[in-house]
């Protein structure tokens, strides 16, 4: 970021590559919607191209990344007013782990993930952001508190919470 910084769009050209794909998988799971969240991780490479001279290395470049996401991800959720479901395509799906599987165990697998995603989305954004920072992104605990301006004790408590919210809205469904 430092070399992009100093307006080499090649140091650019590799931060987009390498972040991109998470970025978009991100903002799609916070808003709900694939198209929108590819156009939202979009938006934030702008802004951090636009912010390229300011920017100094206080945190890891992905707590400034994800905080600009972050922000422009509710930013659009408040705007729409609604929470989008977002699409999901044969290739987000992960592989079976049986190279034999049949078509019944693709479609209940497939089944299984839509609900989870359900359950996601309907968590209030407190803890929807949190667990997706953690468990999608991989983030860990000091990071998540940077980007969403928690002490760290209250991000733990906030994926705790929602992953009980998960469990309980599943097995809700299952019943």
């Amino acid at each position: 970021m430092l070399l992009a910084g100093a307006s080499d769009s090649r140091a650019f050209e590799v931060l987009v590559r390498r972040h991109l794909p998470r970025l978009s998988r991100y903002c799609a799971k916070s808003v709900g919607h694939a198209a929108e969240g590819e156009e939202l991780a979009q938006e934030v490479l702008v802004r951090v191209w636009d912010a390229r001279r300011d920017y100094r290395p206080r945190a890891p470049f992905t707590v400034f990344l994800f905080t600009i996401a972050r922000n422009l991800c509710r930013n659009r959720a408040r705007d729409a007013g609604r929470r989008l479901r977002w699409e999901s395509s044969d290739s987000n799906m992960p592989e079976s782990t049986q190279g034999s599987a049949s078509h019944m165990d693709v479609l209940l697998e497939r089944e299984a993930h839509r609900h989870v995603r359900q359950a996601v989305l309907e968590l209030p954004e407190k803890f929807r952001e949190v667990l997706l920072l953690r468990f999608d992104q991989g983030l860990e605990y000091p990071e998540i508190a940077r980007i969403v301006g928690s002490p760290e004790a209250t991000v733990r408590s906030r994926v705790f919470h929602a992953l009980k919210k998960v469990r309980g809205t599943l097995a809700g469904a299952a019943s």
